[in-house]
């Protein structure tokens, strides 16, 4: 049965039919394939020819569709024998025979290039659009999918299309454009939209070329297209933007009054009226699920991956009445821009739809309006931004308040990690062990820890469940904010957030924990704890998925997990566990991605202690930490690379201090240990990536999309590394 079953258009009118896919389309994505096997008739003619690698791209693709049932092949358009193939009658001849054609991701240049060289229609692109009038299909993914509209976007990030506008020149910064073979006619395509943050180049894109719609589709989905119908089916959904009432200033740095709506995986559209229809189970959100009444105050980098996607479910599930607007921002290093892109819900005009499956919570968001404006930051401001990534609970801490960030637990491993905490231990401890699967049995075991040393404990039983009421008992709260020292355990540091930021809002017991350590408590937190204090918490992923995919929505997929921490750890962004774990490299890709200067590695049996005032990070017991410091002038992050020079490294043993203000470390010891550390890390990380070393002008690690790094150590504890590596959009 089709999927446009639900409109209520003539049976016998002949549509041309489209499967705009935004990129890593999972073979095991049987809603897609299936749905293409229908619109296709069963047969499909494949294209690799904007792959980099279609002799392995283009048998692997056929073989997927034939899993599905298709009667499928490979178009011998690609490579370099593509234009001649482009006019061969007997590549004309297939694409008769089959009906309809796929075209996979990777470079959609290389498909004009082919089809239309100079603009100039070769044989079989007239053929495609023969079969295509007569009601075959035209898919797909990727570049296969930008290449679909008339106008195409070809290259650049949305931080680069905002800053820098439209650029001719490959070599210059800016976004590049194009024209594209104009299958889909009714706006500006673009894929990898969610994941790769992609709003602000599509809405540069079309007020550069005059288009007023936009479709931006993300990955693993699909948006079906039978004559003026279109319906969404896949992992994620479709931003359909619409400028035809947008105000832009004449320097093109902010655009206002752009609308736009989410549709979801079983969400259609009127392409004609640009009439959205959400699926048959989306409904509104009742009043006992509105989870969120303020702004998110978010510091992700907004064209980071899945950050507005974040920002817009907080809205569709939030308080109409008082909380109609969210925003973030990213900032360009070299130039000090900084663009932040406000989504609004305008009152009596948007909608927030919902639905609860069994894979979790599904949004549909329609007729919602989005800003995007520019400013150039002062220095004081930009290094400002780069190196403090504390919240602001309305106290300031002092040089008494202190964190003590731990690498490992200090009831496991090294004594001597016990016996620091111990040292700085003052009154009372209370325990707080959200992060833990079993609370009470964790709190419990602490608070013996504790009494086994002469040392009263306290658990205030808080859960993720029931931090609601015990924010509510003044009391309590009261209690929190008057301890001396308090001990948030380790475990999980997502659940550890998700409990002191409730739904996305400082809960009073937060509050109280800020405002202890103000008046000068010291706050300890091991493992997991330790990460979520920092302004952004690395939630999952190895080092190699982070170099290799980037950041992904969640731990189901292989990327980075970044989400928003609770921010009481200004200085940088926090790893621990760093030796065992090899996640060195995670760490430099976490303040790669999010604009932070930089990133502290605690290893095991390791803890620092932060003073409130910004004064020297001391380190103690028994390894040591890792100091990493990014050059943002030095990093190019494209959607398929990720290229990072002179990435500062410098190991502070026990002993050491660490200088935030100029990244130094004032060494208590020889360097020679340190260098080893080092060494070590890097020798561990590279083993894990299956990284090659760096050699001078060569591009062999490009075609074999392998990890290359280069690392100098200068013998004093510090050294550099250069890290390049192809990205993998599995397309």
């Amino acid at each position: 049965m089709s999927i446009f079953g639900w409109f209520s258009a003539p049976a016998s009118e002949e549509a041309r039919k489209l499967a705009v896919i935004g990129g890593r389309l999972e073979d095991s994505n049987a809603a897609v394939y299936g749905e293409m096997h229908r619109a296709a008739g069963g047969r499909i003619l494949v294209f690799p020819t904007a792959s980099g690698e279609p002799d392995i791209v283009g048998p692997e693709t056929v073989q997927v569709f034939r899993a599905y049932g298709f009667e499928a092949e490979l178009s011998p358009v690609y490579g370099e024998g593509a234009l001649a193939a482009a006019h061969d009658p007997a590549t004309v001849a297939l694409v008769q025979q089959f009906g309809s054609v796929y075209f996979t991701g990777g470079n959609q240049a290389n498909i004009i290039n082919a089809l239309a060289p100079g603009g100039v229609e070769t044989p079989v692109l007239a053929a495609i659009r023969a079969v295509n009038q007569a009601g075959g299909l035209v898919a797909g993914s990727s570049a296969g999918a930008a290449m679909m509209s008339r106008t195409m976007i070809v290259g650049g990030t949305s931080l680069d299309a905002t800053v820098f506008g439209v650029t001719d020149d490959p070599e210059k910064p800016g976004m590049l454009i194009g024209e594209g073979l104009g299958f889909f006619s009714w706006g500006i395509v673009d894929q990898h939209f969610i994941k790769r943050g992609r709003l602000g180049r599509l809405i540069v894109a079309m007020a550069k070329a005059g288009v007023q719609r936009g479709f931006g589709i993300d990955e693993n989905t699909a948006l079906f297209v039978e004559g003026h119908r279109a319906r969404v089916i896949g992992e994620y959904g479709v931003f359909v933007v619409d400028m035809s009432e947008a105000l832009t200033d004449p320097r093109g740095r902010t655009f206002e009054n752009i609308g736009f709506s989410y549709l979801d995986d079983g969400d259609g559209i009127d392409l004609h009226r640009m009439r959205p229809f959400p699926g048959v189970t989306k409904r509104r959100v009742r009043l006992s699920e509105v989870a969120y009444r303020a702004p998110a105050r978010s510091q992700r980098n907004v064209f980071g991956a899945y950050t507005l996607y974040d920002l817009l479910a907080r809205l569709v599930l939030g308080d109409a009445l008082v909380y109609s607007a969210d925003r973030a921002t990213a900032v360009e290093p070299k130039t000090g821009m900084a663009v932040t892109v406000e989504l609004e819900r305008v009152r009596g005009v948007s909608r927030g739809l919902i639905a609860i499956q069994e894979s979790g919570l599904r949004m549909t968001a329609l007729n919602f309006r989005v800003t995007v404006m520019s400013e150039r930051l002062s220095a004081a401001r930009l290094a400002s931004r780069a190196t403090k990534l504390a919240r602001d609970y309305g106290v300031t801490p002092g040089p008494q308040s202190q964190l003590m960030l731990l690498g490992s637990s200090p009831l496991q491993g090294d004594p001597a990690l016990m016996a620091e905490v111990l040292r700085r231990v003052n009154g009372p401890v209370g325990i707080i062990a959200a992060a833990s699967a079993e609370p009470h049995v964790t709190a419990a075991t602490h608070i013996d820890a504790f009494r086994a040393h002469g040392v009263e404990a306290i658990d205030f039983g808080i859960t993720i469940d029931n931090v609601e009421r015990i924010s509510r008992d003044k009391e309590i709260v009261e209690q929190i904010a008057a301890l001396k020292t308090i001990f948030i355990t380790g475990g999980n540091q997502i659940r550890l957030v998700e409990t002191l930021l409730h739904r996305g809002e400082e809960t009073p017991v937060l509050l109280a924990i800020a405002r202890a350590h103000a008046a000068g408590a010291t706050v300890i937190a091991p493992s997991g704890a330790a990460s979520a204090l920092s302004g952004f918490m690395i939630a999952g992923g190895s080092s190699y998925e982070a170099f290799r995919y980037g950041v992904s929505s969640d731990t189901g997929h292989g990327g980075l997990v970044l989400q928003e921490g609770v921010g009481l750890f200004g200085p940088g962004i926090v790893d621990q566990n760093l030796f065992s774990s090899r996640r060195l490299g995670r760490l430099i890709v976490a303040c790669a991605e999010e604009g932070v200067r930089y990133g502290f590695g605690i290893c095991e049996d390791t803890l620092i202690v932060a003073p409130g005032d910004n004064s020297p990070i001391e380190v103690l017991g028994r390894h040591g930490v890792v100091l990493v410091e990014i050059d943002h002038a030095n990093l190019l992050l494209q959607s398929d690379s990720f290229v990072a020079r002179g990435i500062r490294l410098s190991f502070a043993r026990p002993g050491d201090r660490i200088n935030v203000a100029d990244g130094t470390v004032e060494r208590t010891s020889p360097p020679a240990a340190a260098t080893a550390a080092l060494e070590r890390l890097i020798g561990e990380l590279m083993a894990e990536c299956g990284a090659l070393p760096m050699s001078d002008g060569s591009t062999e690690h490009l075609r074999n999309k392998a990890i290359v790094m280069g690392f100098n150590a200068l013998g004093d504890g510090t050294a550099f590394l250069d890290v390049e590596c192809v990205r993998d959009d599995r397309t």
